[in-house]
């Protein structure tokens, strides 16, 4: 068992499961987003976040998949502290350990999320904020310490995202926006 476990192409795994953590952390990202709009109602609303829920709970399974299997990758072993314990890394420790508090995060959003009926609204509400700090720090994460970002379709697609979230978020502004009326 443990040759095949050794036997893994683990350093390919990590960069296929972070990579596609981060779309799906995206993907759910964009369906909370979209949950807000006063466009998704009736039927749709439950639809809506069903998938926002499956996407992000997708990703954030997938993220911890990424960081336990640098712990048995033989081209560049990490040990647990160094997993564990935020900028503790050998190798680029600040990189490193937005990727450890974007994971602590993610598990903070879903236990609170788990438990929304026993918190008050303002408190789910402010933890549930920091939805855009922990992807902002997974997306530097994984620009600037994934092995891949130098490759045009990497950059094209944390550019992508990044812009797509900024435009969803510019319109669920907008739309939350008060209209000011002019006095006649």
């Amino acid at each position: 068992m443990t040759d095949w476990i050794i036997g893994l192409p683990t350093w390919q795994l990590t960069r296929i499961l972070g990579i596609c953590a981060y779309l799906l952390l995206f993907a759910g990202m964009a369906f909370g987003i979209l949950y807000g709009y006063p466009f998704v109602k009736g039927k749709r609303k439950p639809s809506v976040y069903k998938t926002h829920m499956r996407l992000t709970n997708g990703g954030s399974l997938l993220a911890l998949l990424h960081a336990a299997v640098l712990v048995i990758d033989t081209y560049t072993p990490f040990e647990w502290k160094e997993i564990l314990v935020p900028f503790m890394a050998h190798e680029h420790p600040v990189l490193y350990g937005m990727g450890t508090l974007s994971l602590y995060g993610l598990i903070l959003l879903l236990l609170t999320s788990d438990f929304r009926q026993k918190l008050s609204k303002g408190v789910w509400l402010t933890i549930h904020m920091l939805a855009y700090p922990i992807f902002m720090m997974a997306m530097a994460h994984g620009f600037f310490a994934g092995t891949d970002s130098q490759l045009p379709a990497i950059k094209w697609m944390y550019g992508a995202t990044f812009a797509i979230t900024l435009m969803l978020l510019g319109g669920r502004a907008l739309i939350r926006k008060p209209v000011r009326r002019m006095a006649s």
